[in-house]
């Protein structure tokens, strides 16, 4: 069971240009079920580091370049 936050998050990183979806501590496993249409907002999704290295979240998701480093570095102004 989700929270009702999760499509409270998803919305509003739709809505707001400078809004973003963490998804950090979610389990990878459970990424699509809590947000099904992830996909259409990869370019708004950031991931941090606190789940277990184990985890391979490509499998997740084929957006993962930007989850995983690009967005933030868009977001930060790193480039």
């Amino acid at each position: 069971m989700k929270g009702f936050w999760y499509d409270k998050a998803f919305f509003l990183s739709k809505l707001h240009k400078k809004v973003y979806l963490d998804i950090t501590g979610l389990p990878p496993s459970r990424l699509l079920r809590y947000f099904p249409e992830l996909e259409k907002i990869s370019s708004k999704v950031v991931f941090g580091s606190d789940w277990p290295a184990i985890v391979d979240i490509k499998k997740n998701i084929d957006a993962r370049l930007n989850i995983l480093g690009q967005n933030a570095i868009r977001l930060l102004a790193l480039k």
